[in-house]
C-alpha cells in the first residue's frame, strides 16, 4: 500500500465513526422538528420552537418601557385566538396560548430587534401555524381552557403543564 492510501484509510476510519455519534447526537443534522428553510431563517426557527420554550421566554424577558410599546403596538391590532372580543396584548387571562405568543413577541423585540409591524406579521405568522384552520375566538368563554391550542383551546392555564 501507497502511504496516500493508508492516510485515506486512516481518515475514513475516523471520520465515519465520528459523523455517526454527532448525528446521533443530534448535532450532525438539522432538528427534525425545523423545516431545512426554518435552519436558514432564524424567525422561522423561532416560530417553529415548542410552546414550553415560547413561554420561558415570556417570564425570563423584561421589557424596557419603549420595548414594551412595540409589543403593544405590535398585538394590539391582533384578536386574541381564545377571546377574539379582546386584542393579543390585552387578552382576558394569562393562559399559556397567550404567555407563549407574550414571549415569542418578546424575543422578536430583544433579540431580533424587530418592529412592531414585524412583531405582528410574525406572531399573527406563529398563531395561524398553531391552528392553521383559525380559532373560534371563544375557547375562555366555553370551557376549552384545557384544551390544547391545536384542538381551538388555551393549552392550559399553568405554565408548567401545558395542553398540547
Amino acid at each position: 500500500m501507497t502511504r496516500r492510501t493508508d492516510r485515506l484509510r486512516l481518515r475514513a476510519t475516523i471520520t465515519v465513526p465520528l459523523f455517526a455519534a454527532l448525528t446521533l447526537w443530534g448535532c450532525g443534522n438539522p432538528s427534525p422538528t425545523l423545516t431545512p428553510a426554518a435552519g436558514d431563517d432564524p424567525i422561522a426557527a423561532l416560530l417553529a420552537l415548542p410552546m414550553e420554550r415560547l413561554i420561558a421566554y415570556d417570564a425570563e424577558i423584561d421589557l424596557t418601557a419603549e420595548q414594551e410599546e412595540i409589543k403593544r403596538a405590535a398585538l394590539t391590532p391582533i384578536p386574541a385566538p381564545c377571546c377574539s372580543d379582546r386584542s393579543a396584548y390585552t387578552c382576558c387571562c394569562q393562559c399559556n396560548l397567550g404567555r407563549a405568543w407574550w414571549g415569542l413577541s418578546k424575543v422578536l423585540i430583544t433579540e431580533h430587534g424587530q418592529s412592531a409591524a414585524e412583531v405582528q406579521a410574525n406572531v399573527e405568522r406563529w398563531i395561524r401555524n398553531v391552528r392553521p384552520q383559525g380559532f373560534a375566538g371563544d375557547s375562555c368563554y366555553t370551557g376549552r381552557c384545557s384544551t390544547a391550542a391545536r384542538h381551538d383551546g388555551c393549552s392550559g392555564m399553568n405554565p408548567r403543564r401545558i395542553v398540547s
